[in-house]
């Protein structure tokens, strides 16, 4: 096999370990590995990480960046309805890194870590949606929990939603959550 250069940037060791980690799981988060899929020598691996854990708290760190961060970038840059943005942005996007970061967080404190870090701050920004939509504060932090776990079980499934059904599915979980608005005047004085 023949050897390219070997001047390779963290940021492309941090990519190539996020698609072997969706595609093969944790296990292939091995600098060996990793070197010969990029046909690069092992030192190259070494030169921009110092042990195996730094490289993992990189990835862990893009992760956190893809699976939360530029989602929120998209959500508050939505002109329509935040939540229902928030929501079709999480049910609409490849689930396969998050799902193997999930099962890496069973094995691995560290990224089980930051698997509870990005889930807290998801719930943090879900409860904010929530209680600007209206809802009180402590049952929006309920709510937005509920959410979350939705978004988890789907994401740990092999359910997926075409166009119409993602339509349907955040519109009912969206009503779901929000305050429900009071009857019209004359249902609530029974007539």
């Amino acid at each position: 096999m023949e050897m390219r250069d070997n001047r390779l940037g963290p940021a492309e060791w941090v990519n190539a370990g996020l698609k072997a980690l969706a595609k093969f799981g944790f296990a292939a988060l091995k600098a060996d590995t990793l070197a010969n899929g990029l046909r690069v020598s092992r030192g190259s691996f070494y030169w921009h990480f110092a042990h195996v854990s730094a490289f993992h708290a990189a990835i862990l760190h893009r992760w956190r960046e893809i699976a939360l961060a530029n989602i929120l970038d998209r959500i508050e840059g939505a002109a329509d309805d935040r939540l229902e943005a928030a929501l079709s942005l999480a049910f609409s996007t490849d689930l396969e890194t998050e799902r193997a970061v999930r099962a890496w967080a069973t094995f691995d404190e560290q990224a089980n870590s930051a698997a509870e870090a990005v889930d807290a701050e998801r719930i943090r920004y879900l409860q904010d949606l929530l209680v600007d939509a209206g809802v009180p504060p402590k049952a929006a932090e309920t709510r937005a929990c509920i959410m979350n776990w939705a978004y988890l079980g789907f994401a740990l499934s092999s359910a997926r939603l075409n166009d119409a059904a993602l339509k349907c599915f955040v519109s009912d979980l969206s009503q779901l959550v929000r305050p429900k608005s009071p009857p019209p005047a004359d249902k609530a004085r029974g007539l």
